[in-house]
């Protein structure tokens, strides 16, 4: 068994530039502890710690003075600070040393203690027989694409005071490309030398986002191309992506979002995340957070002009469309994972709750069990069996080996499986496999694993996800990689064909209707709390007509803590694939946050298809 208290490295350092007082340093798997030398017998110093999984990085130094021989190490850590434990704040810890009298010898050890603490701030493995040979990783290098002109316009500000320092903290290379119109990502990833990355930050909205996705999709090689693993700072209004992930790593949201979202992304694993496939009369796209129709539609799209004020541009166009509040008629139909039903004519008086799915779970019944494997077949997902525990293996992964030619930083444009977080979720989904039994339906232990093929992982070398891919898999993806096809759906009929029997329709008159498969919708959206990164299924809501105005405003009031889902005027269904055929003649429909033509609109789940950069 792993002993994480073992001391690996021990020295006797000074606090730079403090060289009257000495500390005793120790450290171990878990991080530093260190406390000062008494100066008298029998008087006890309180000791202090640097954990790694709040170490962003770490750099040798040299004193001032070019007569000082001393040479420190110093360590960057973002740690929460108070009580609170609300927000993080950076704290430097430079420890010196002068045991030599040439700078050389006292750097070389400073060196060793650092390629230690990087390495096991990445989650590599270092064991005590292994720490005199211990070599500083590669610095991974990232392409940061910046949307001047999303939300109130401070994405390049916002990279440049906050993100900037912090990833040169972390000793990421990366270079930055400044978008210039509508549409500019998109053609940029087009064509993008993926083998030259290690990944692609984006410091926008989530319009980006679904720019960048997209685009990646319409690549000849799409199957390996959707792979390429992405991560997201927030620097529009909404920022659904980045409050998802946040919520999803327990990070907070406010205040200072940009903080932890850097953090999260310097400390990231590569994820799968689901994507949805969107079919239109004249289109198909790909989505990776929502489906909108009614008044949030109206809402997103209508609060357009007030996009220079952020997000308090939604707060006020809520208010203006529940006291005018409109009505569509609509055909909606899903399939759902189970033997889930709409409440009668939605006015339904008891309270439902939906219990948080476990994470990296399939849900389907027999009925949907061979269009659901044709789905991960050639979806890039693969089959998927249930795991034992004798099954679980770890795929260790590691940099690209050649880091030259990379560009330089800052140059301007043009291992657990198990956590407690895993046990605290599987004994909330206890109930629901029960019911599930005992109804003859199946939620199985499906698993996808985080691995990204072609050299192109995360900054953490040796991270895993919690559980892995069926061997099978590599194989399934090796045969489509080069496919220049669009990606199957076989859950969908033809837009002008009538849905399969096995789903459900409904015909009604409704004030809104929104297909979700992240937690937030926007800042203080969390419109979808049981949602996942990758949990493979859509979380339909529904709010029909005859809503009064005071329930539909505490719908969205309680949006902030989830709570509306058990609104008896709020129905939520999961399901693998949906469509909505609007029968009232103008409206919107939105997707990610971007407009599209009205009209009918079906989508499929694709589960795991594309890499977030993200902690879950």
């Amino acid at each position: 068994m792993e002993n994480k208290t073992q001391v690996l490295l021990a020295g006797c350092f000074y606090m730079y530039p403090m060289r009257l007082t000495k500390y005793d340093v120790k450290l171990t798997k878990q991080g530093i502890t260190f406390n000062e030398l008494p100066q008298k017998k029998n008087v006890l110093k309180t000791q202090k710690s640097i954990h790694f999984g709040d170490v962003v990085g770490c750099r040798c130094k040299k004193g001032k003075s070019e007569k000082d021989p001393s040479a420190y190490f110093s360590i960057f850590s973002y740690q929460f600070k108070g009580k609170s434990k609300r927000k993080r704040s950076k704290y430097e810890y430079s420890f010196g040393l002068c045991d030599f009298q040439n700078f050389e010898d006292n750097l070389k050890v400073c060196q060793k203690w650092r390629n230690v603490i990087v390495c096991l701030s990445r989650n590599i493995v270092v064991n005590i027989n292994e720490v005199e040979f211990c070599t500083l990783p590669p610095s991974p290098t990232v392409l940061v694409l910046i949307n001047p002109r999303s939300g109130p316009g401070k994405a390049q500000q916002i990279f440049e005071s906050t993100v900037k320092p912090m990833l040169d903290d972390a000793d990421i290379v990366y270079k930055i490309l400044i978008t210039e119109y509508a549409g500019h990502a998109s053609d940029v990833v087009k064509t993008l030398k993926l083998e030259d990355y290690s990944g692609l930050v984006i410091v926008s909205g989530d319009g980006l986002i679904y720019e960048v996705i997209n685009g990646l999709m319409s690549r000849k090689d799409w199957a390996k191309a959707i792979k390429f693993p992405i991560g997201c700072l927030p620097g529009g209004s909404g920022n659904a992506m980045c409050c998802s992930i946040n919520y999803l790593a327990g990070e907070p949201m406010d205040p200072d979002m940009v903080l932890h979202s850097a953090f999260i992304l310097i400390k990231h694993r590569i994820l799968p995340i689901d994507l949805v496939l969107l079919q239109t009369p004249t289109d198909q796209i790909y989505s990776f957070l929502s489906v909108a129709w009614g008044i949030i539609a109206d809402i997103d799209y209508e609060s357009e002009k007030l996009r220079s004020i952020g997000s308090t541009r939604f707060v006020l166009y809520t208010i203006m469309r529940i006291i005018k509040l409109r009505t569509y008629r609509a055909r909606i139909s899903f399939l759902p994972v189970s033997d889930q039903k709409l409440k009668e004519n939605g006015k339904s008086s008891k309270s439902v709750k939906f219990a948080r799915p476990r994470r990296y779970t399939i849900f389907s019944n027999d009925s949907n069990q061979e269009a659901l494997n044709s789905v991960y077949e050639v979806g890039c997902v693969g089959k998927f069996k249930s795991l034992d525990e004798g099954d679980l293996r770890i795929r260790s992964q590691s940099m690209p080996a050649n880091m030259s030619g990379y560009m330089t930083r800052g140059e301007k444009p043009k291992n657990s499986l198990t956590s407690k977080s895993d046990n605290k979720l599987s004994e909330e989904n206890e109930d629901e496999e029960n019911e599930d039994e005992d109804s003859g339906h199946h939620s199985g232990d499906d698993a996808l694993n985080g691995e990204v093929e072609n050299g192109l992982v995360d900054f953490n070398l040796n991270s895993t996800t919690d559980e892995v891919f069926e061997d099978s898999v590599d194989e399934t993806i090796s045969t489509i990689s080069d496919s220049t096809d669009p990606v199957p759906s076989p859950l969908l009929s033809p837009l002008d064909k009538d849905v399969p029997k096995t789903w459900t329709t409904v015909e009604d008159d409704f004030v809104t209707a929104l297909a979700i498969y992240l937690p937030y919708l926007g800042p203080e959206n969390l419109v979808s709390p049981d949602s996942k990164l990758n949990d493979g299924c859509i979380h339909l809501m529904l709010v029909r007509k005859g809503v009064s105005k005071n329930d539909l405003m505490k719908i969205f009031l309680d949006f902030t803590t989830g709570e509306h889902i058990n609104s008896p005027a709020c129905e939520v269904i999961k399901c693998l694939a949906f469509r909505i055929v609007p029968l009232t003649e103008k409206g919107n429909i939105m997707v990610d946050g971007e407009r599209i033509d009205y009209g009918p609109i079906q989508g499929q789940i694709l589960p795991g298809l594309a890499r977030i950069m993200a902690i879950q």
